[in-house]
């Protein structure tokens, strides 16, 4: 009996979404991720671990995304106060947007890896 509990808390660990918190508040400077990527709302999560980030990926439908070269290179280029947060940015109405993870220096996005197109 005791081995079928654990089995079930285990399978129900394993199929659990991801969702990080969004930061109401987030020291990065939204304003320009709406610029850049020209729509009028982008959200940001809390700060992530890698991990964390891989798994907020997936979450979206992009697994494994520690496996694509773009990601290798974001990695590189963490330096010690960096912050690696999920970003989405949407449109006032209807369809389209862009989802990434980011790597942010200070208020600004240094490299980013989008995890899926949003039509």
């Amino acid at each position: 009996m005791g081995i079928l509990i654990l089995a079930f808390a285990v399978s129900a660990c394993a199929h659990s979404t991801v969702k990080p918190l969004i930061d109401t508040r987030p020291a990065v400077n939204v304003q320009e991720l709406e610029g850049r990527f020209r729509f009028p709302k982008c959200v940001v999560s809390v700060p992530l671990t890698q991990d964390q980030a891989i798994a907020s990926a997936g979450s979206v439908g992009a697994p494994r995304i520690n496996e694509r070269q773009e990601w290798r290179e974001l990695t590189e280029k963490i330096a010690p106060g960096d912050e690696l947060r999920h970003v989405w940015c949407m449109p006032r109405r209807g369809r389209g947007g862009v989802d990434l993870v980011g790597l942010f220096r200070g208020k600004h996005l240094l490299a980013e890896v989008h995890t899926v197109f949003v039509d």
